[in-house]
């Protein structure tokens, strides 16, 4: 697989952020949301609507499935723009909104790109109902009628056998990310408090060997996140103008798919990404899509001050961790033992509580997490700050199981 430019790594910055959250109390639909979030980023950026070339959002809210839901939206913010369109790689795609936009820069296509994603599960929809159908394989998964999470069991239980890994061990990853997620105004596990290791083991399963504490949960009510790329160049010299504008430069990116359904992962033999050896499940496409980024970058995973992860279940934490670099494979509890990623450690990770703390309200988390990122860069986070005061991270998502990657360096430093 041919290896993007390097050069793309000194092309784009985030000029503008805006977030925007919903719930019971405050009920606002995927639209308003993103609406909130796209009006908060253009005064962030100190541009105006009309300014924005491109539209891109991720696939379509849970909460708003029509389809073409990028130029529902153009349309309800009344923004003719030169061209929309969504990629829609599971919850990965909202994460690549970024390197899209920076190639959209780099190909001049574009002097601003808008990309926005936005949901609320919770407020719209039975969010019970929302189950294996769209990721479980039709002809050998679906018709034994597995939950999602029965799913990501079975890599639990892999990963387990494979590295000697044990439930406790789950266990200490879901009492990290509620550490984090105690101190954030939003997140749906706030009012649940700080938990012990014999709290999340004395929690019923789920589905064998995950119990309750060590999934995801639905929720916050709803999300949104938008943000405005534009140049480098622009960037800086918005800033030089108004010291009030604070950019971050997407120094590197990368993404990678590798099948859809996990019975196809399971069957896979031959790749033209490295993924150990095959058939196997415990290294996924996140390994070459940081290689990728961090290339780009001309960094390592050493340089990363903070990571932002897509974490829905405990052993997806581990096994991004060591897919990103930050860990050997199947070394990745060494990390979580080290107390470097808890609060006032020297890496945090997930600062937000991530995907298992703070929750998912639908497709909109993987912008929650770029969210996060950006308001810990700029040193102003709505939960706790990093006490590291870290300057660049990865922000990483996946989609499906495990079926879709996208990695994202941040840095508040142009290259």
């Amino acid at each position: 697989m041919k290896p993007l430019d390097r050069s793309l790594g000194r092309v784009a910055a985030v000029l503008g952020m805006g977030d925007a959250y919903a719930d019971k109390q405050n009920v606002k639909d995927p639209l308003q949301l993103a609406t909130e979030a796209s009006w908060a980023a253009f005064r962030d950026a100190g541009i105006r609507k009309d300014q924005i070339d491109i539209l891109l959002t991720g696939r379509s809210p849970w909460a708003d499935r029509r389809p073409q839901w990028n130029n529902i939206f153009a349309s309800h913010l009344q923004m003719p723009v030169r061209m929309t369109t969504e990629i829609t790689f599971h919850g990965a795609g909202v994460n690549a909104l970024l390197g899209q936009a920076a190639l959209a820069i780099a190909a001049g296509a574009a002097d601003h790109v808008l990309c926005v994603q936005a949901d609320a599960v919770e407020l719209f929809i039975d969010a019970t109902a929302v189950g294996a159908a769209t990721d479980a394989c039709p002809q050998f998964e679906f018709p034994y009628g597995p939950t999602i999470p029965t799913i990501y069991a079975q890599l639990a239980s892999r990963y387990m056998h494979e590295f000697g890994v044990t439930e406790e061990d789950f266990a200490e990853v879901a009492v990290q990310r509620q550490e984090w997620a105690v101190h954030h105004p939003k997140a749906a596990k706030r009012r649940h408090g700080l938990i012990t290791v014999e709290q999340v083991m004395a929690s019923p399963y789920i589905s064998s060997p995950l119990r309750r504490w060590m999934c995801a949960t639905w929720g916050p009510g709803g999300t949104a996140g938008a943000f405005v790329v534009t140049s480098a160049e622009r960037a800086q010299a918005a800033a030089r103008a108004n010291p009030a504008i604070r950019p971050l430069y997407t120094r590197g990116f990368g993404t990678c798919t590798t099948h859809e359904y996990l019975c196809e992962r399971i069957n896979l033999r031959k790749s033209t990404v490295p993924l150990g050896p095959l058939p196997a499940i415990t290294t996924t496409g996140a390994a070459h899509a940081a290689r990728e980024a961090y290339a780009m970058a001309d960094m390592t995973p050493a340089d990363m001050q903070m990571a932002q992860l897509a974490g829905n279940f405990s052993h997806t934490v581990l096994v991004q961790l060591e897919d990103l670099g930050f860990a050997p494979k199947g070394r990745a509890m060494d990390l979580v033992r080290s107390g470097r990623m808890r609060p006032g450690g020297d890496f945090p990770v997930d600062t937000n509580g991530g995907w298992m703390g703070f929750g998912q309200p639908g497709i909109s988390v993987a912008a929650d997490s770029l969210v996060e990122t950006v308001r810990q860069l700029r040193g102003d986070p709505l939960g706790l700050k990093a006490a590291s005061a870290p300057q660049r991270a990865m922000t990483y998502s996946a989609g499906g199981m495990l079926a879709c990657h996208s990695a994202v360096i941040l840095d508040t430093q142009a290259a």
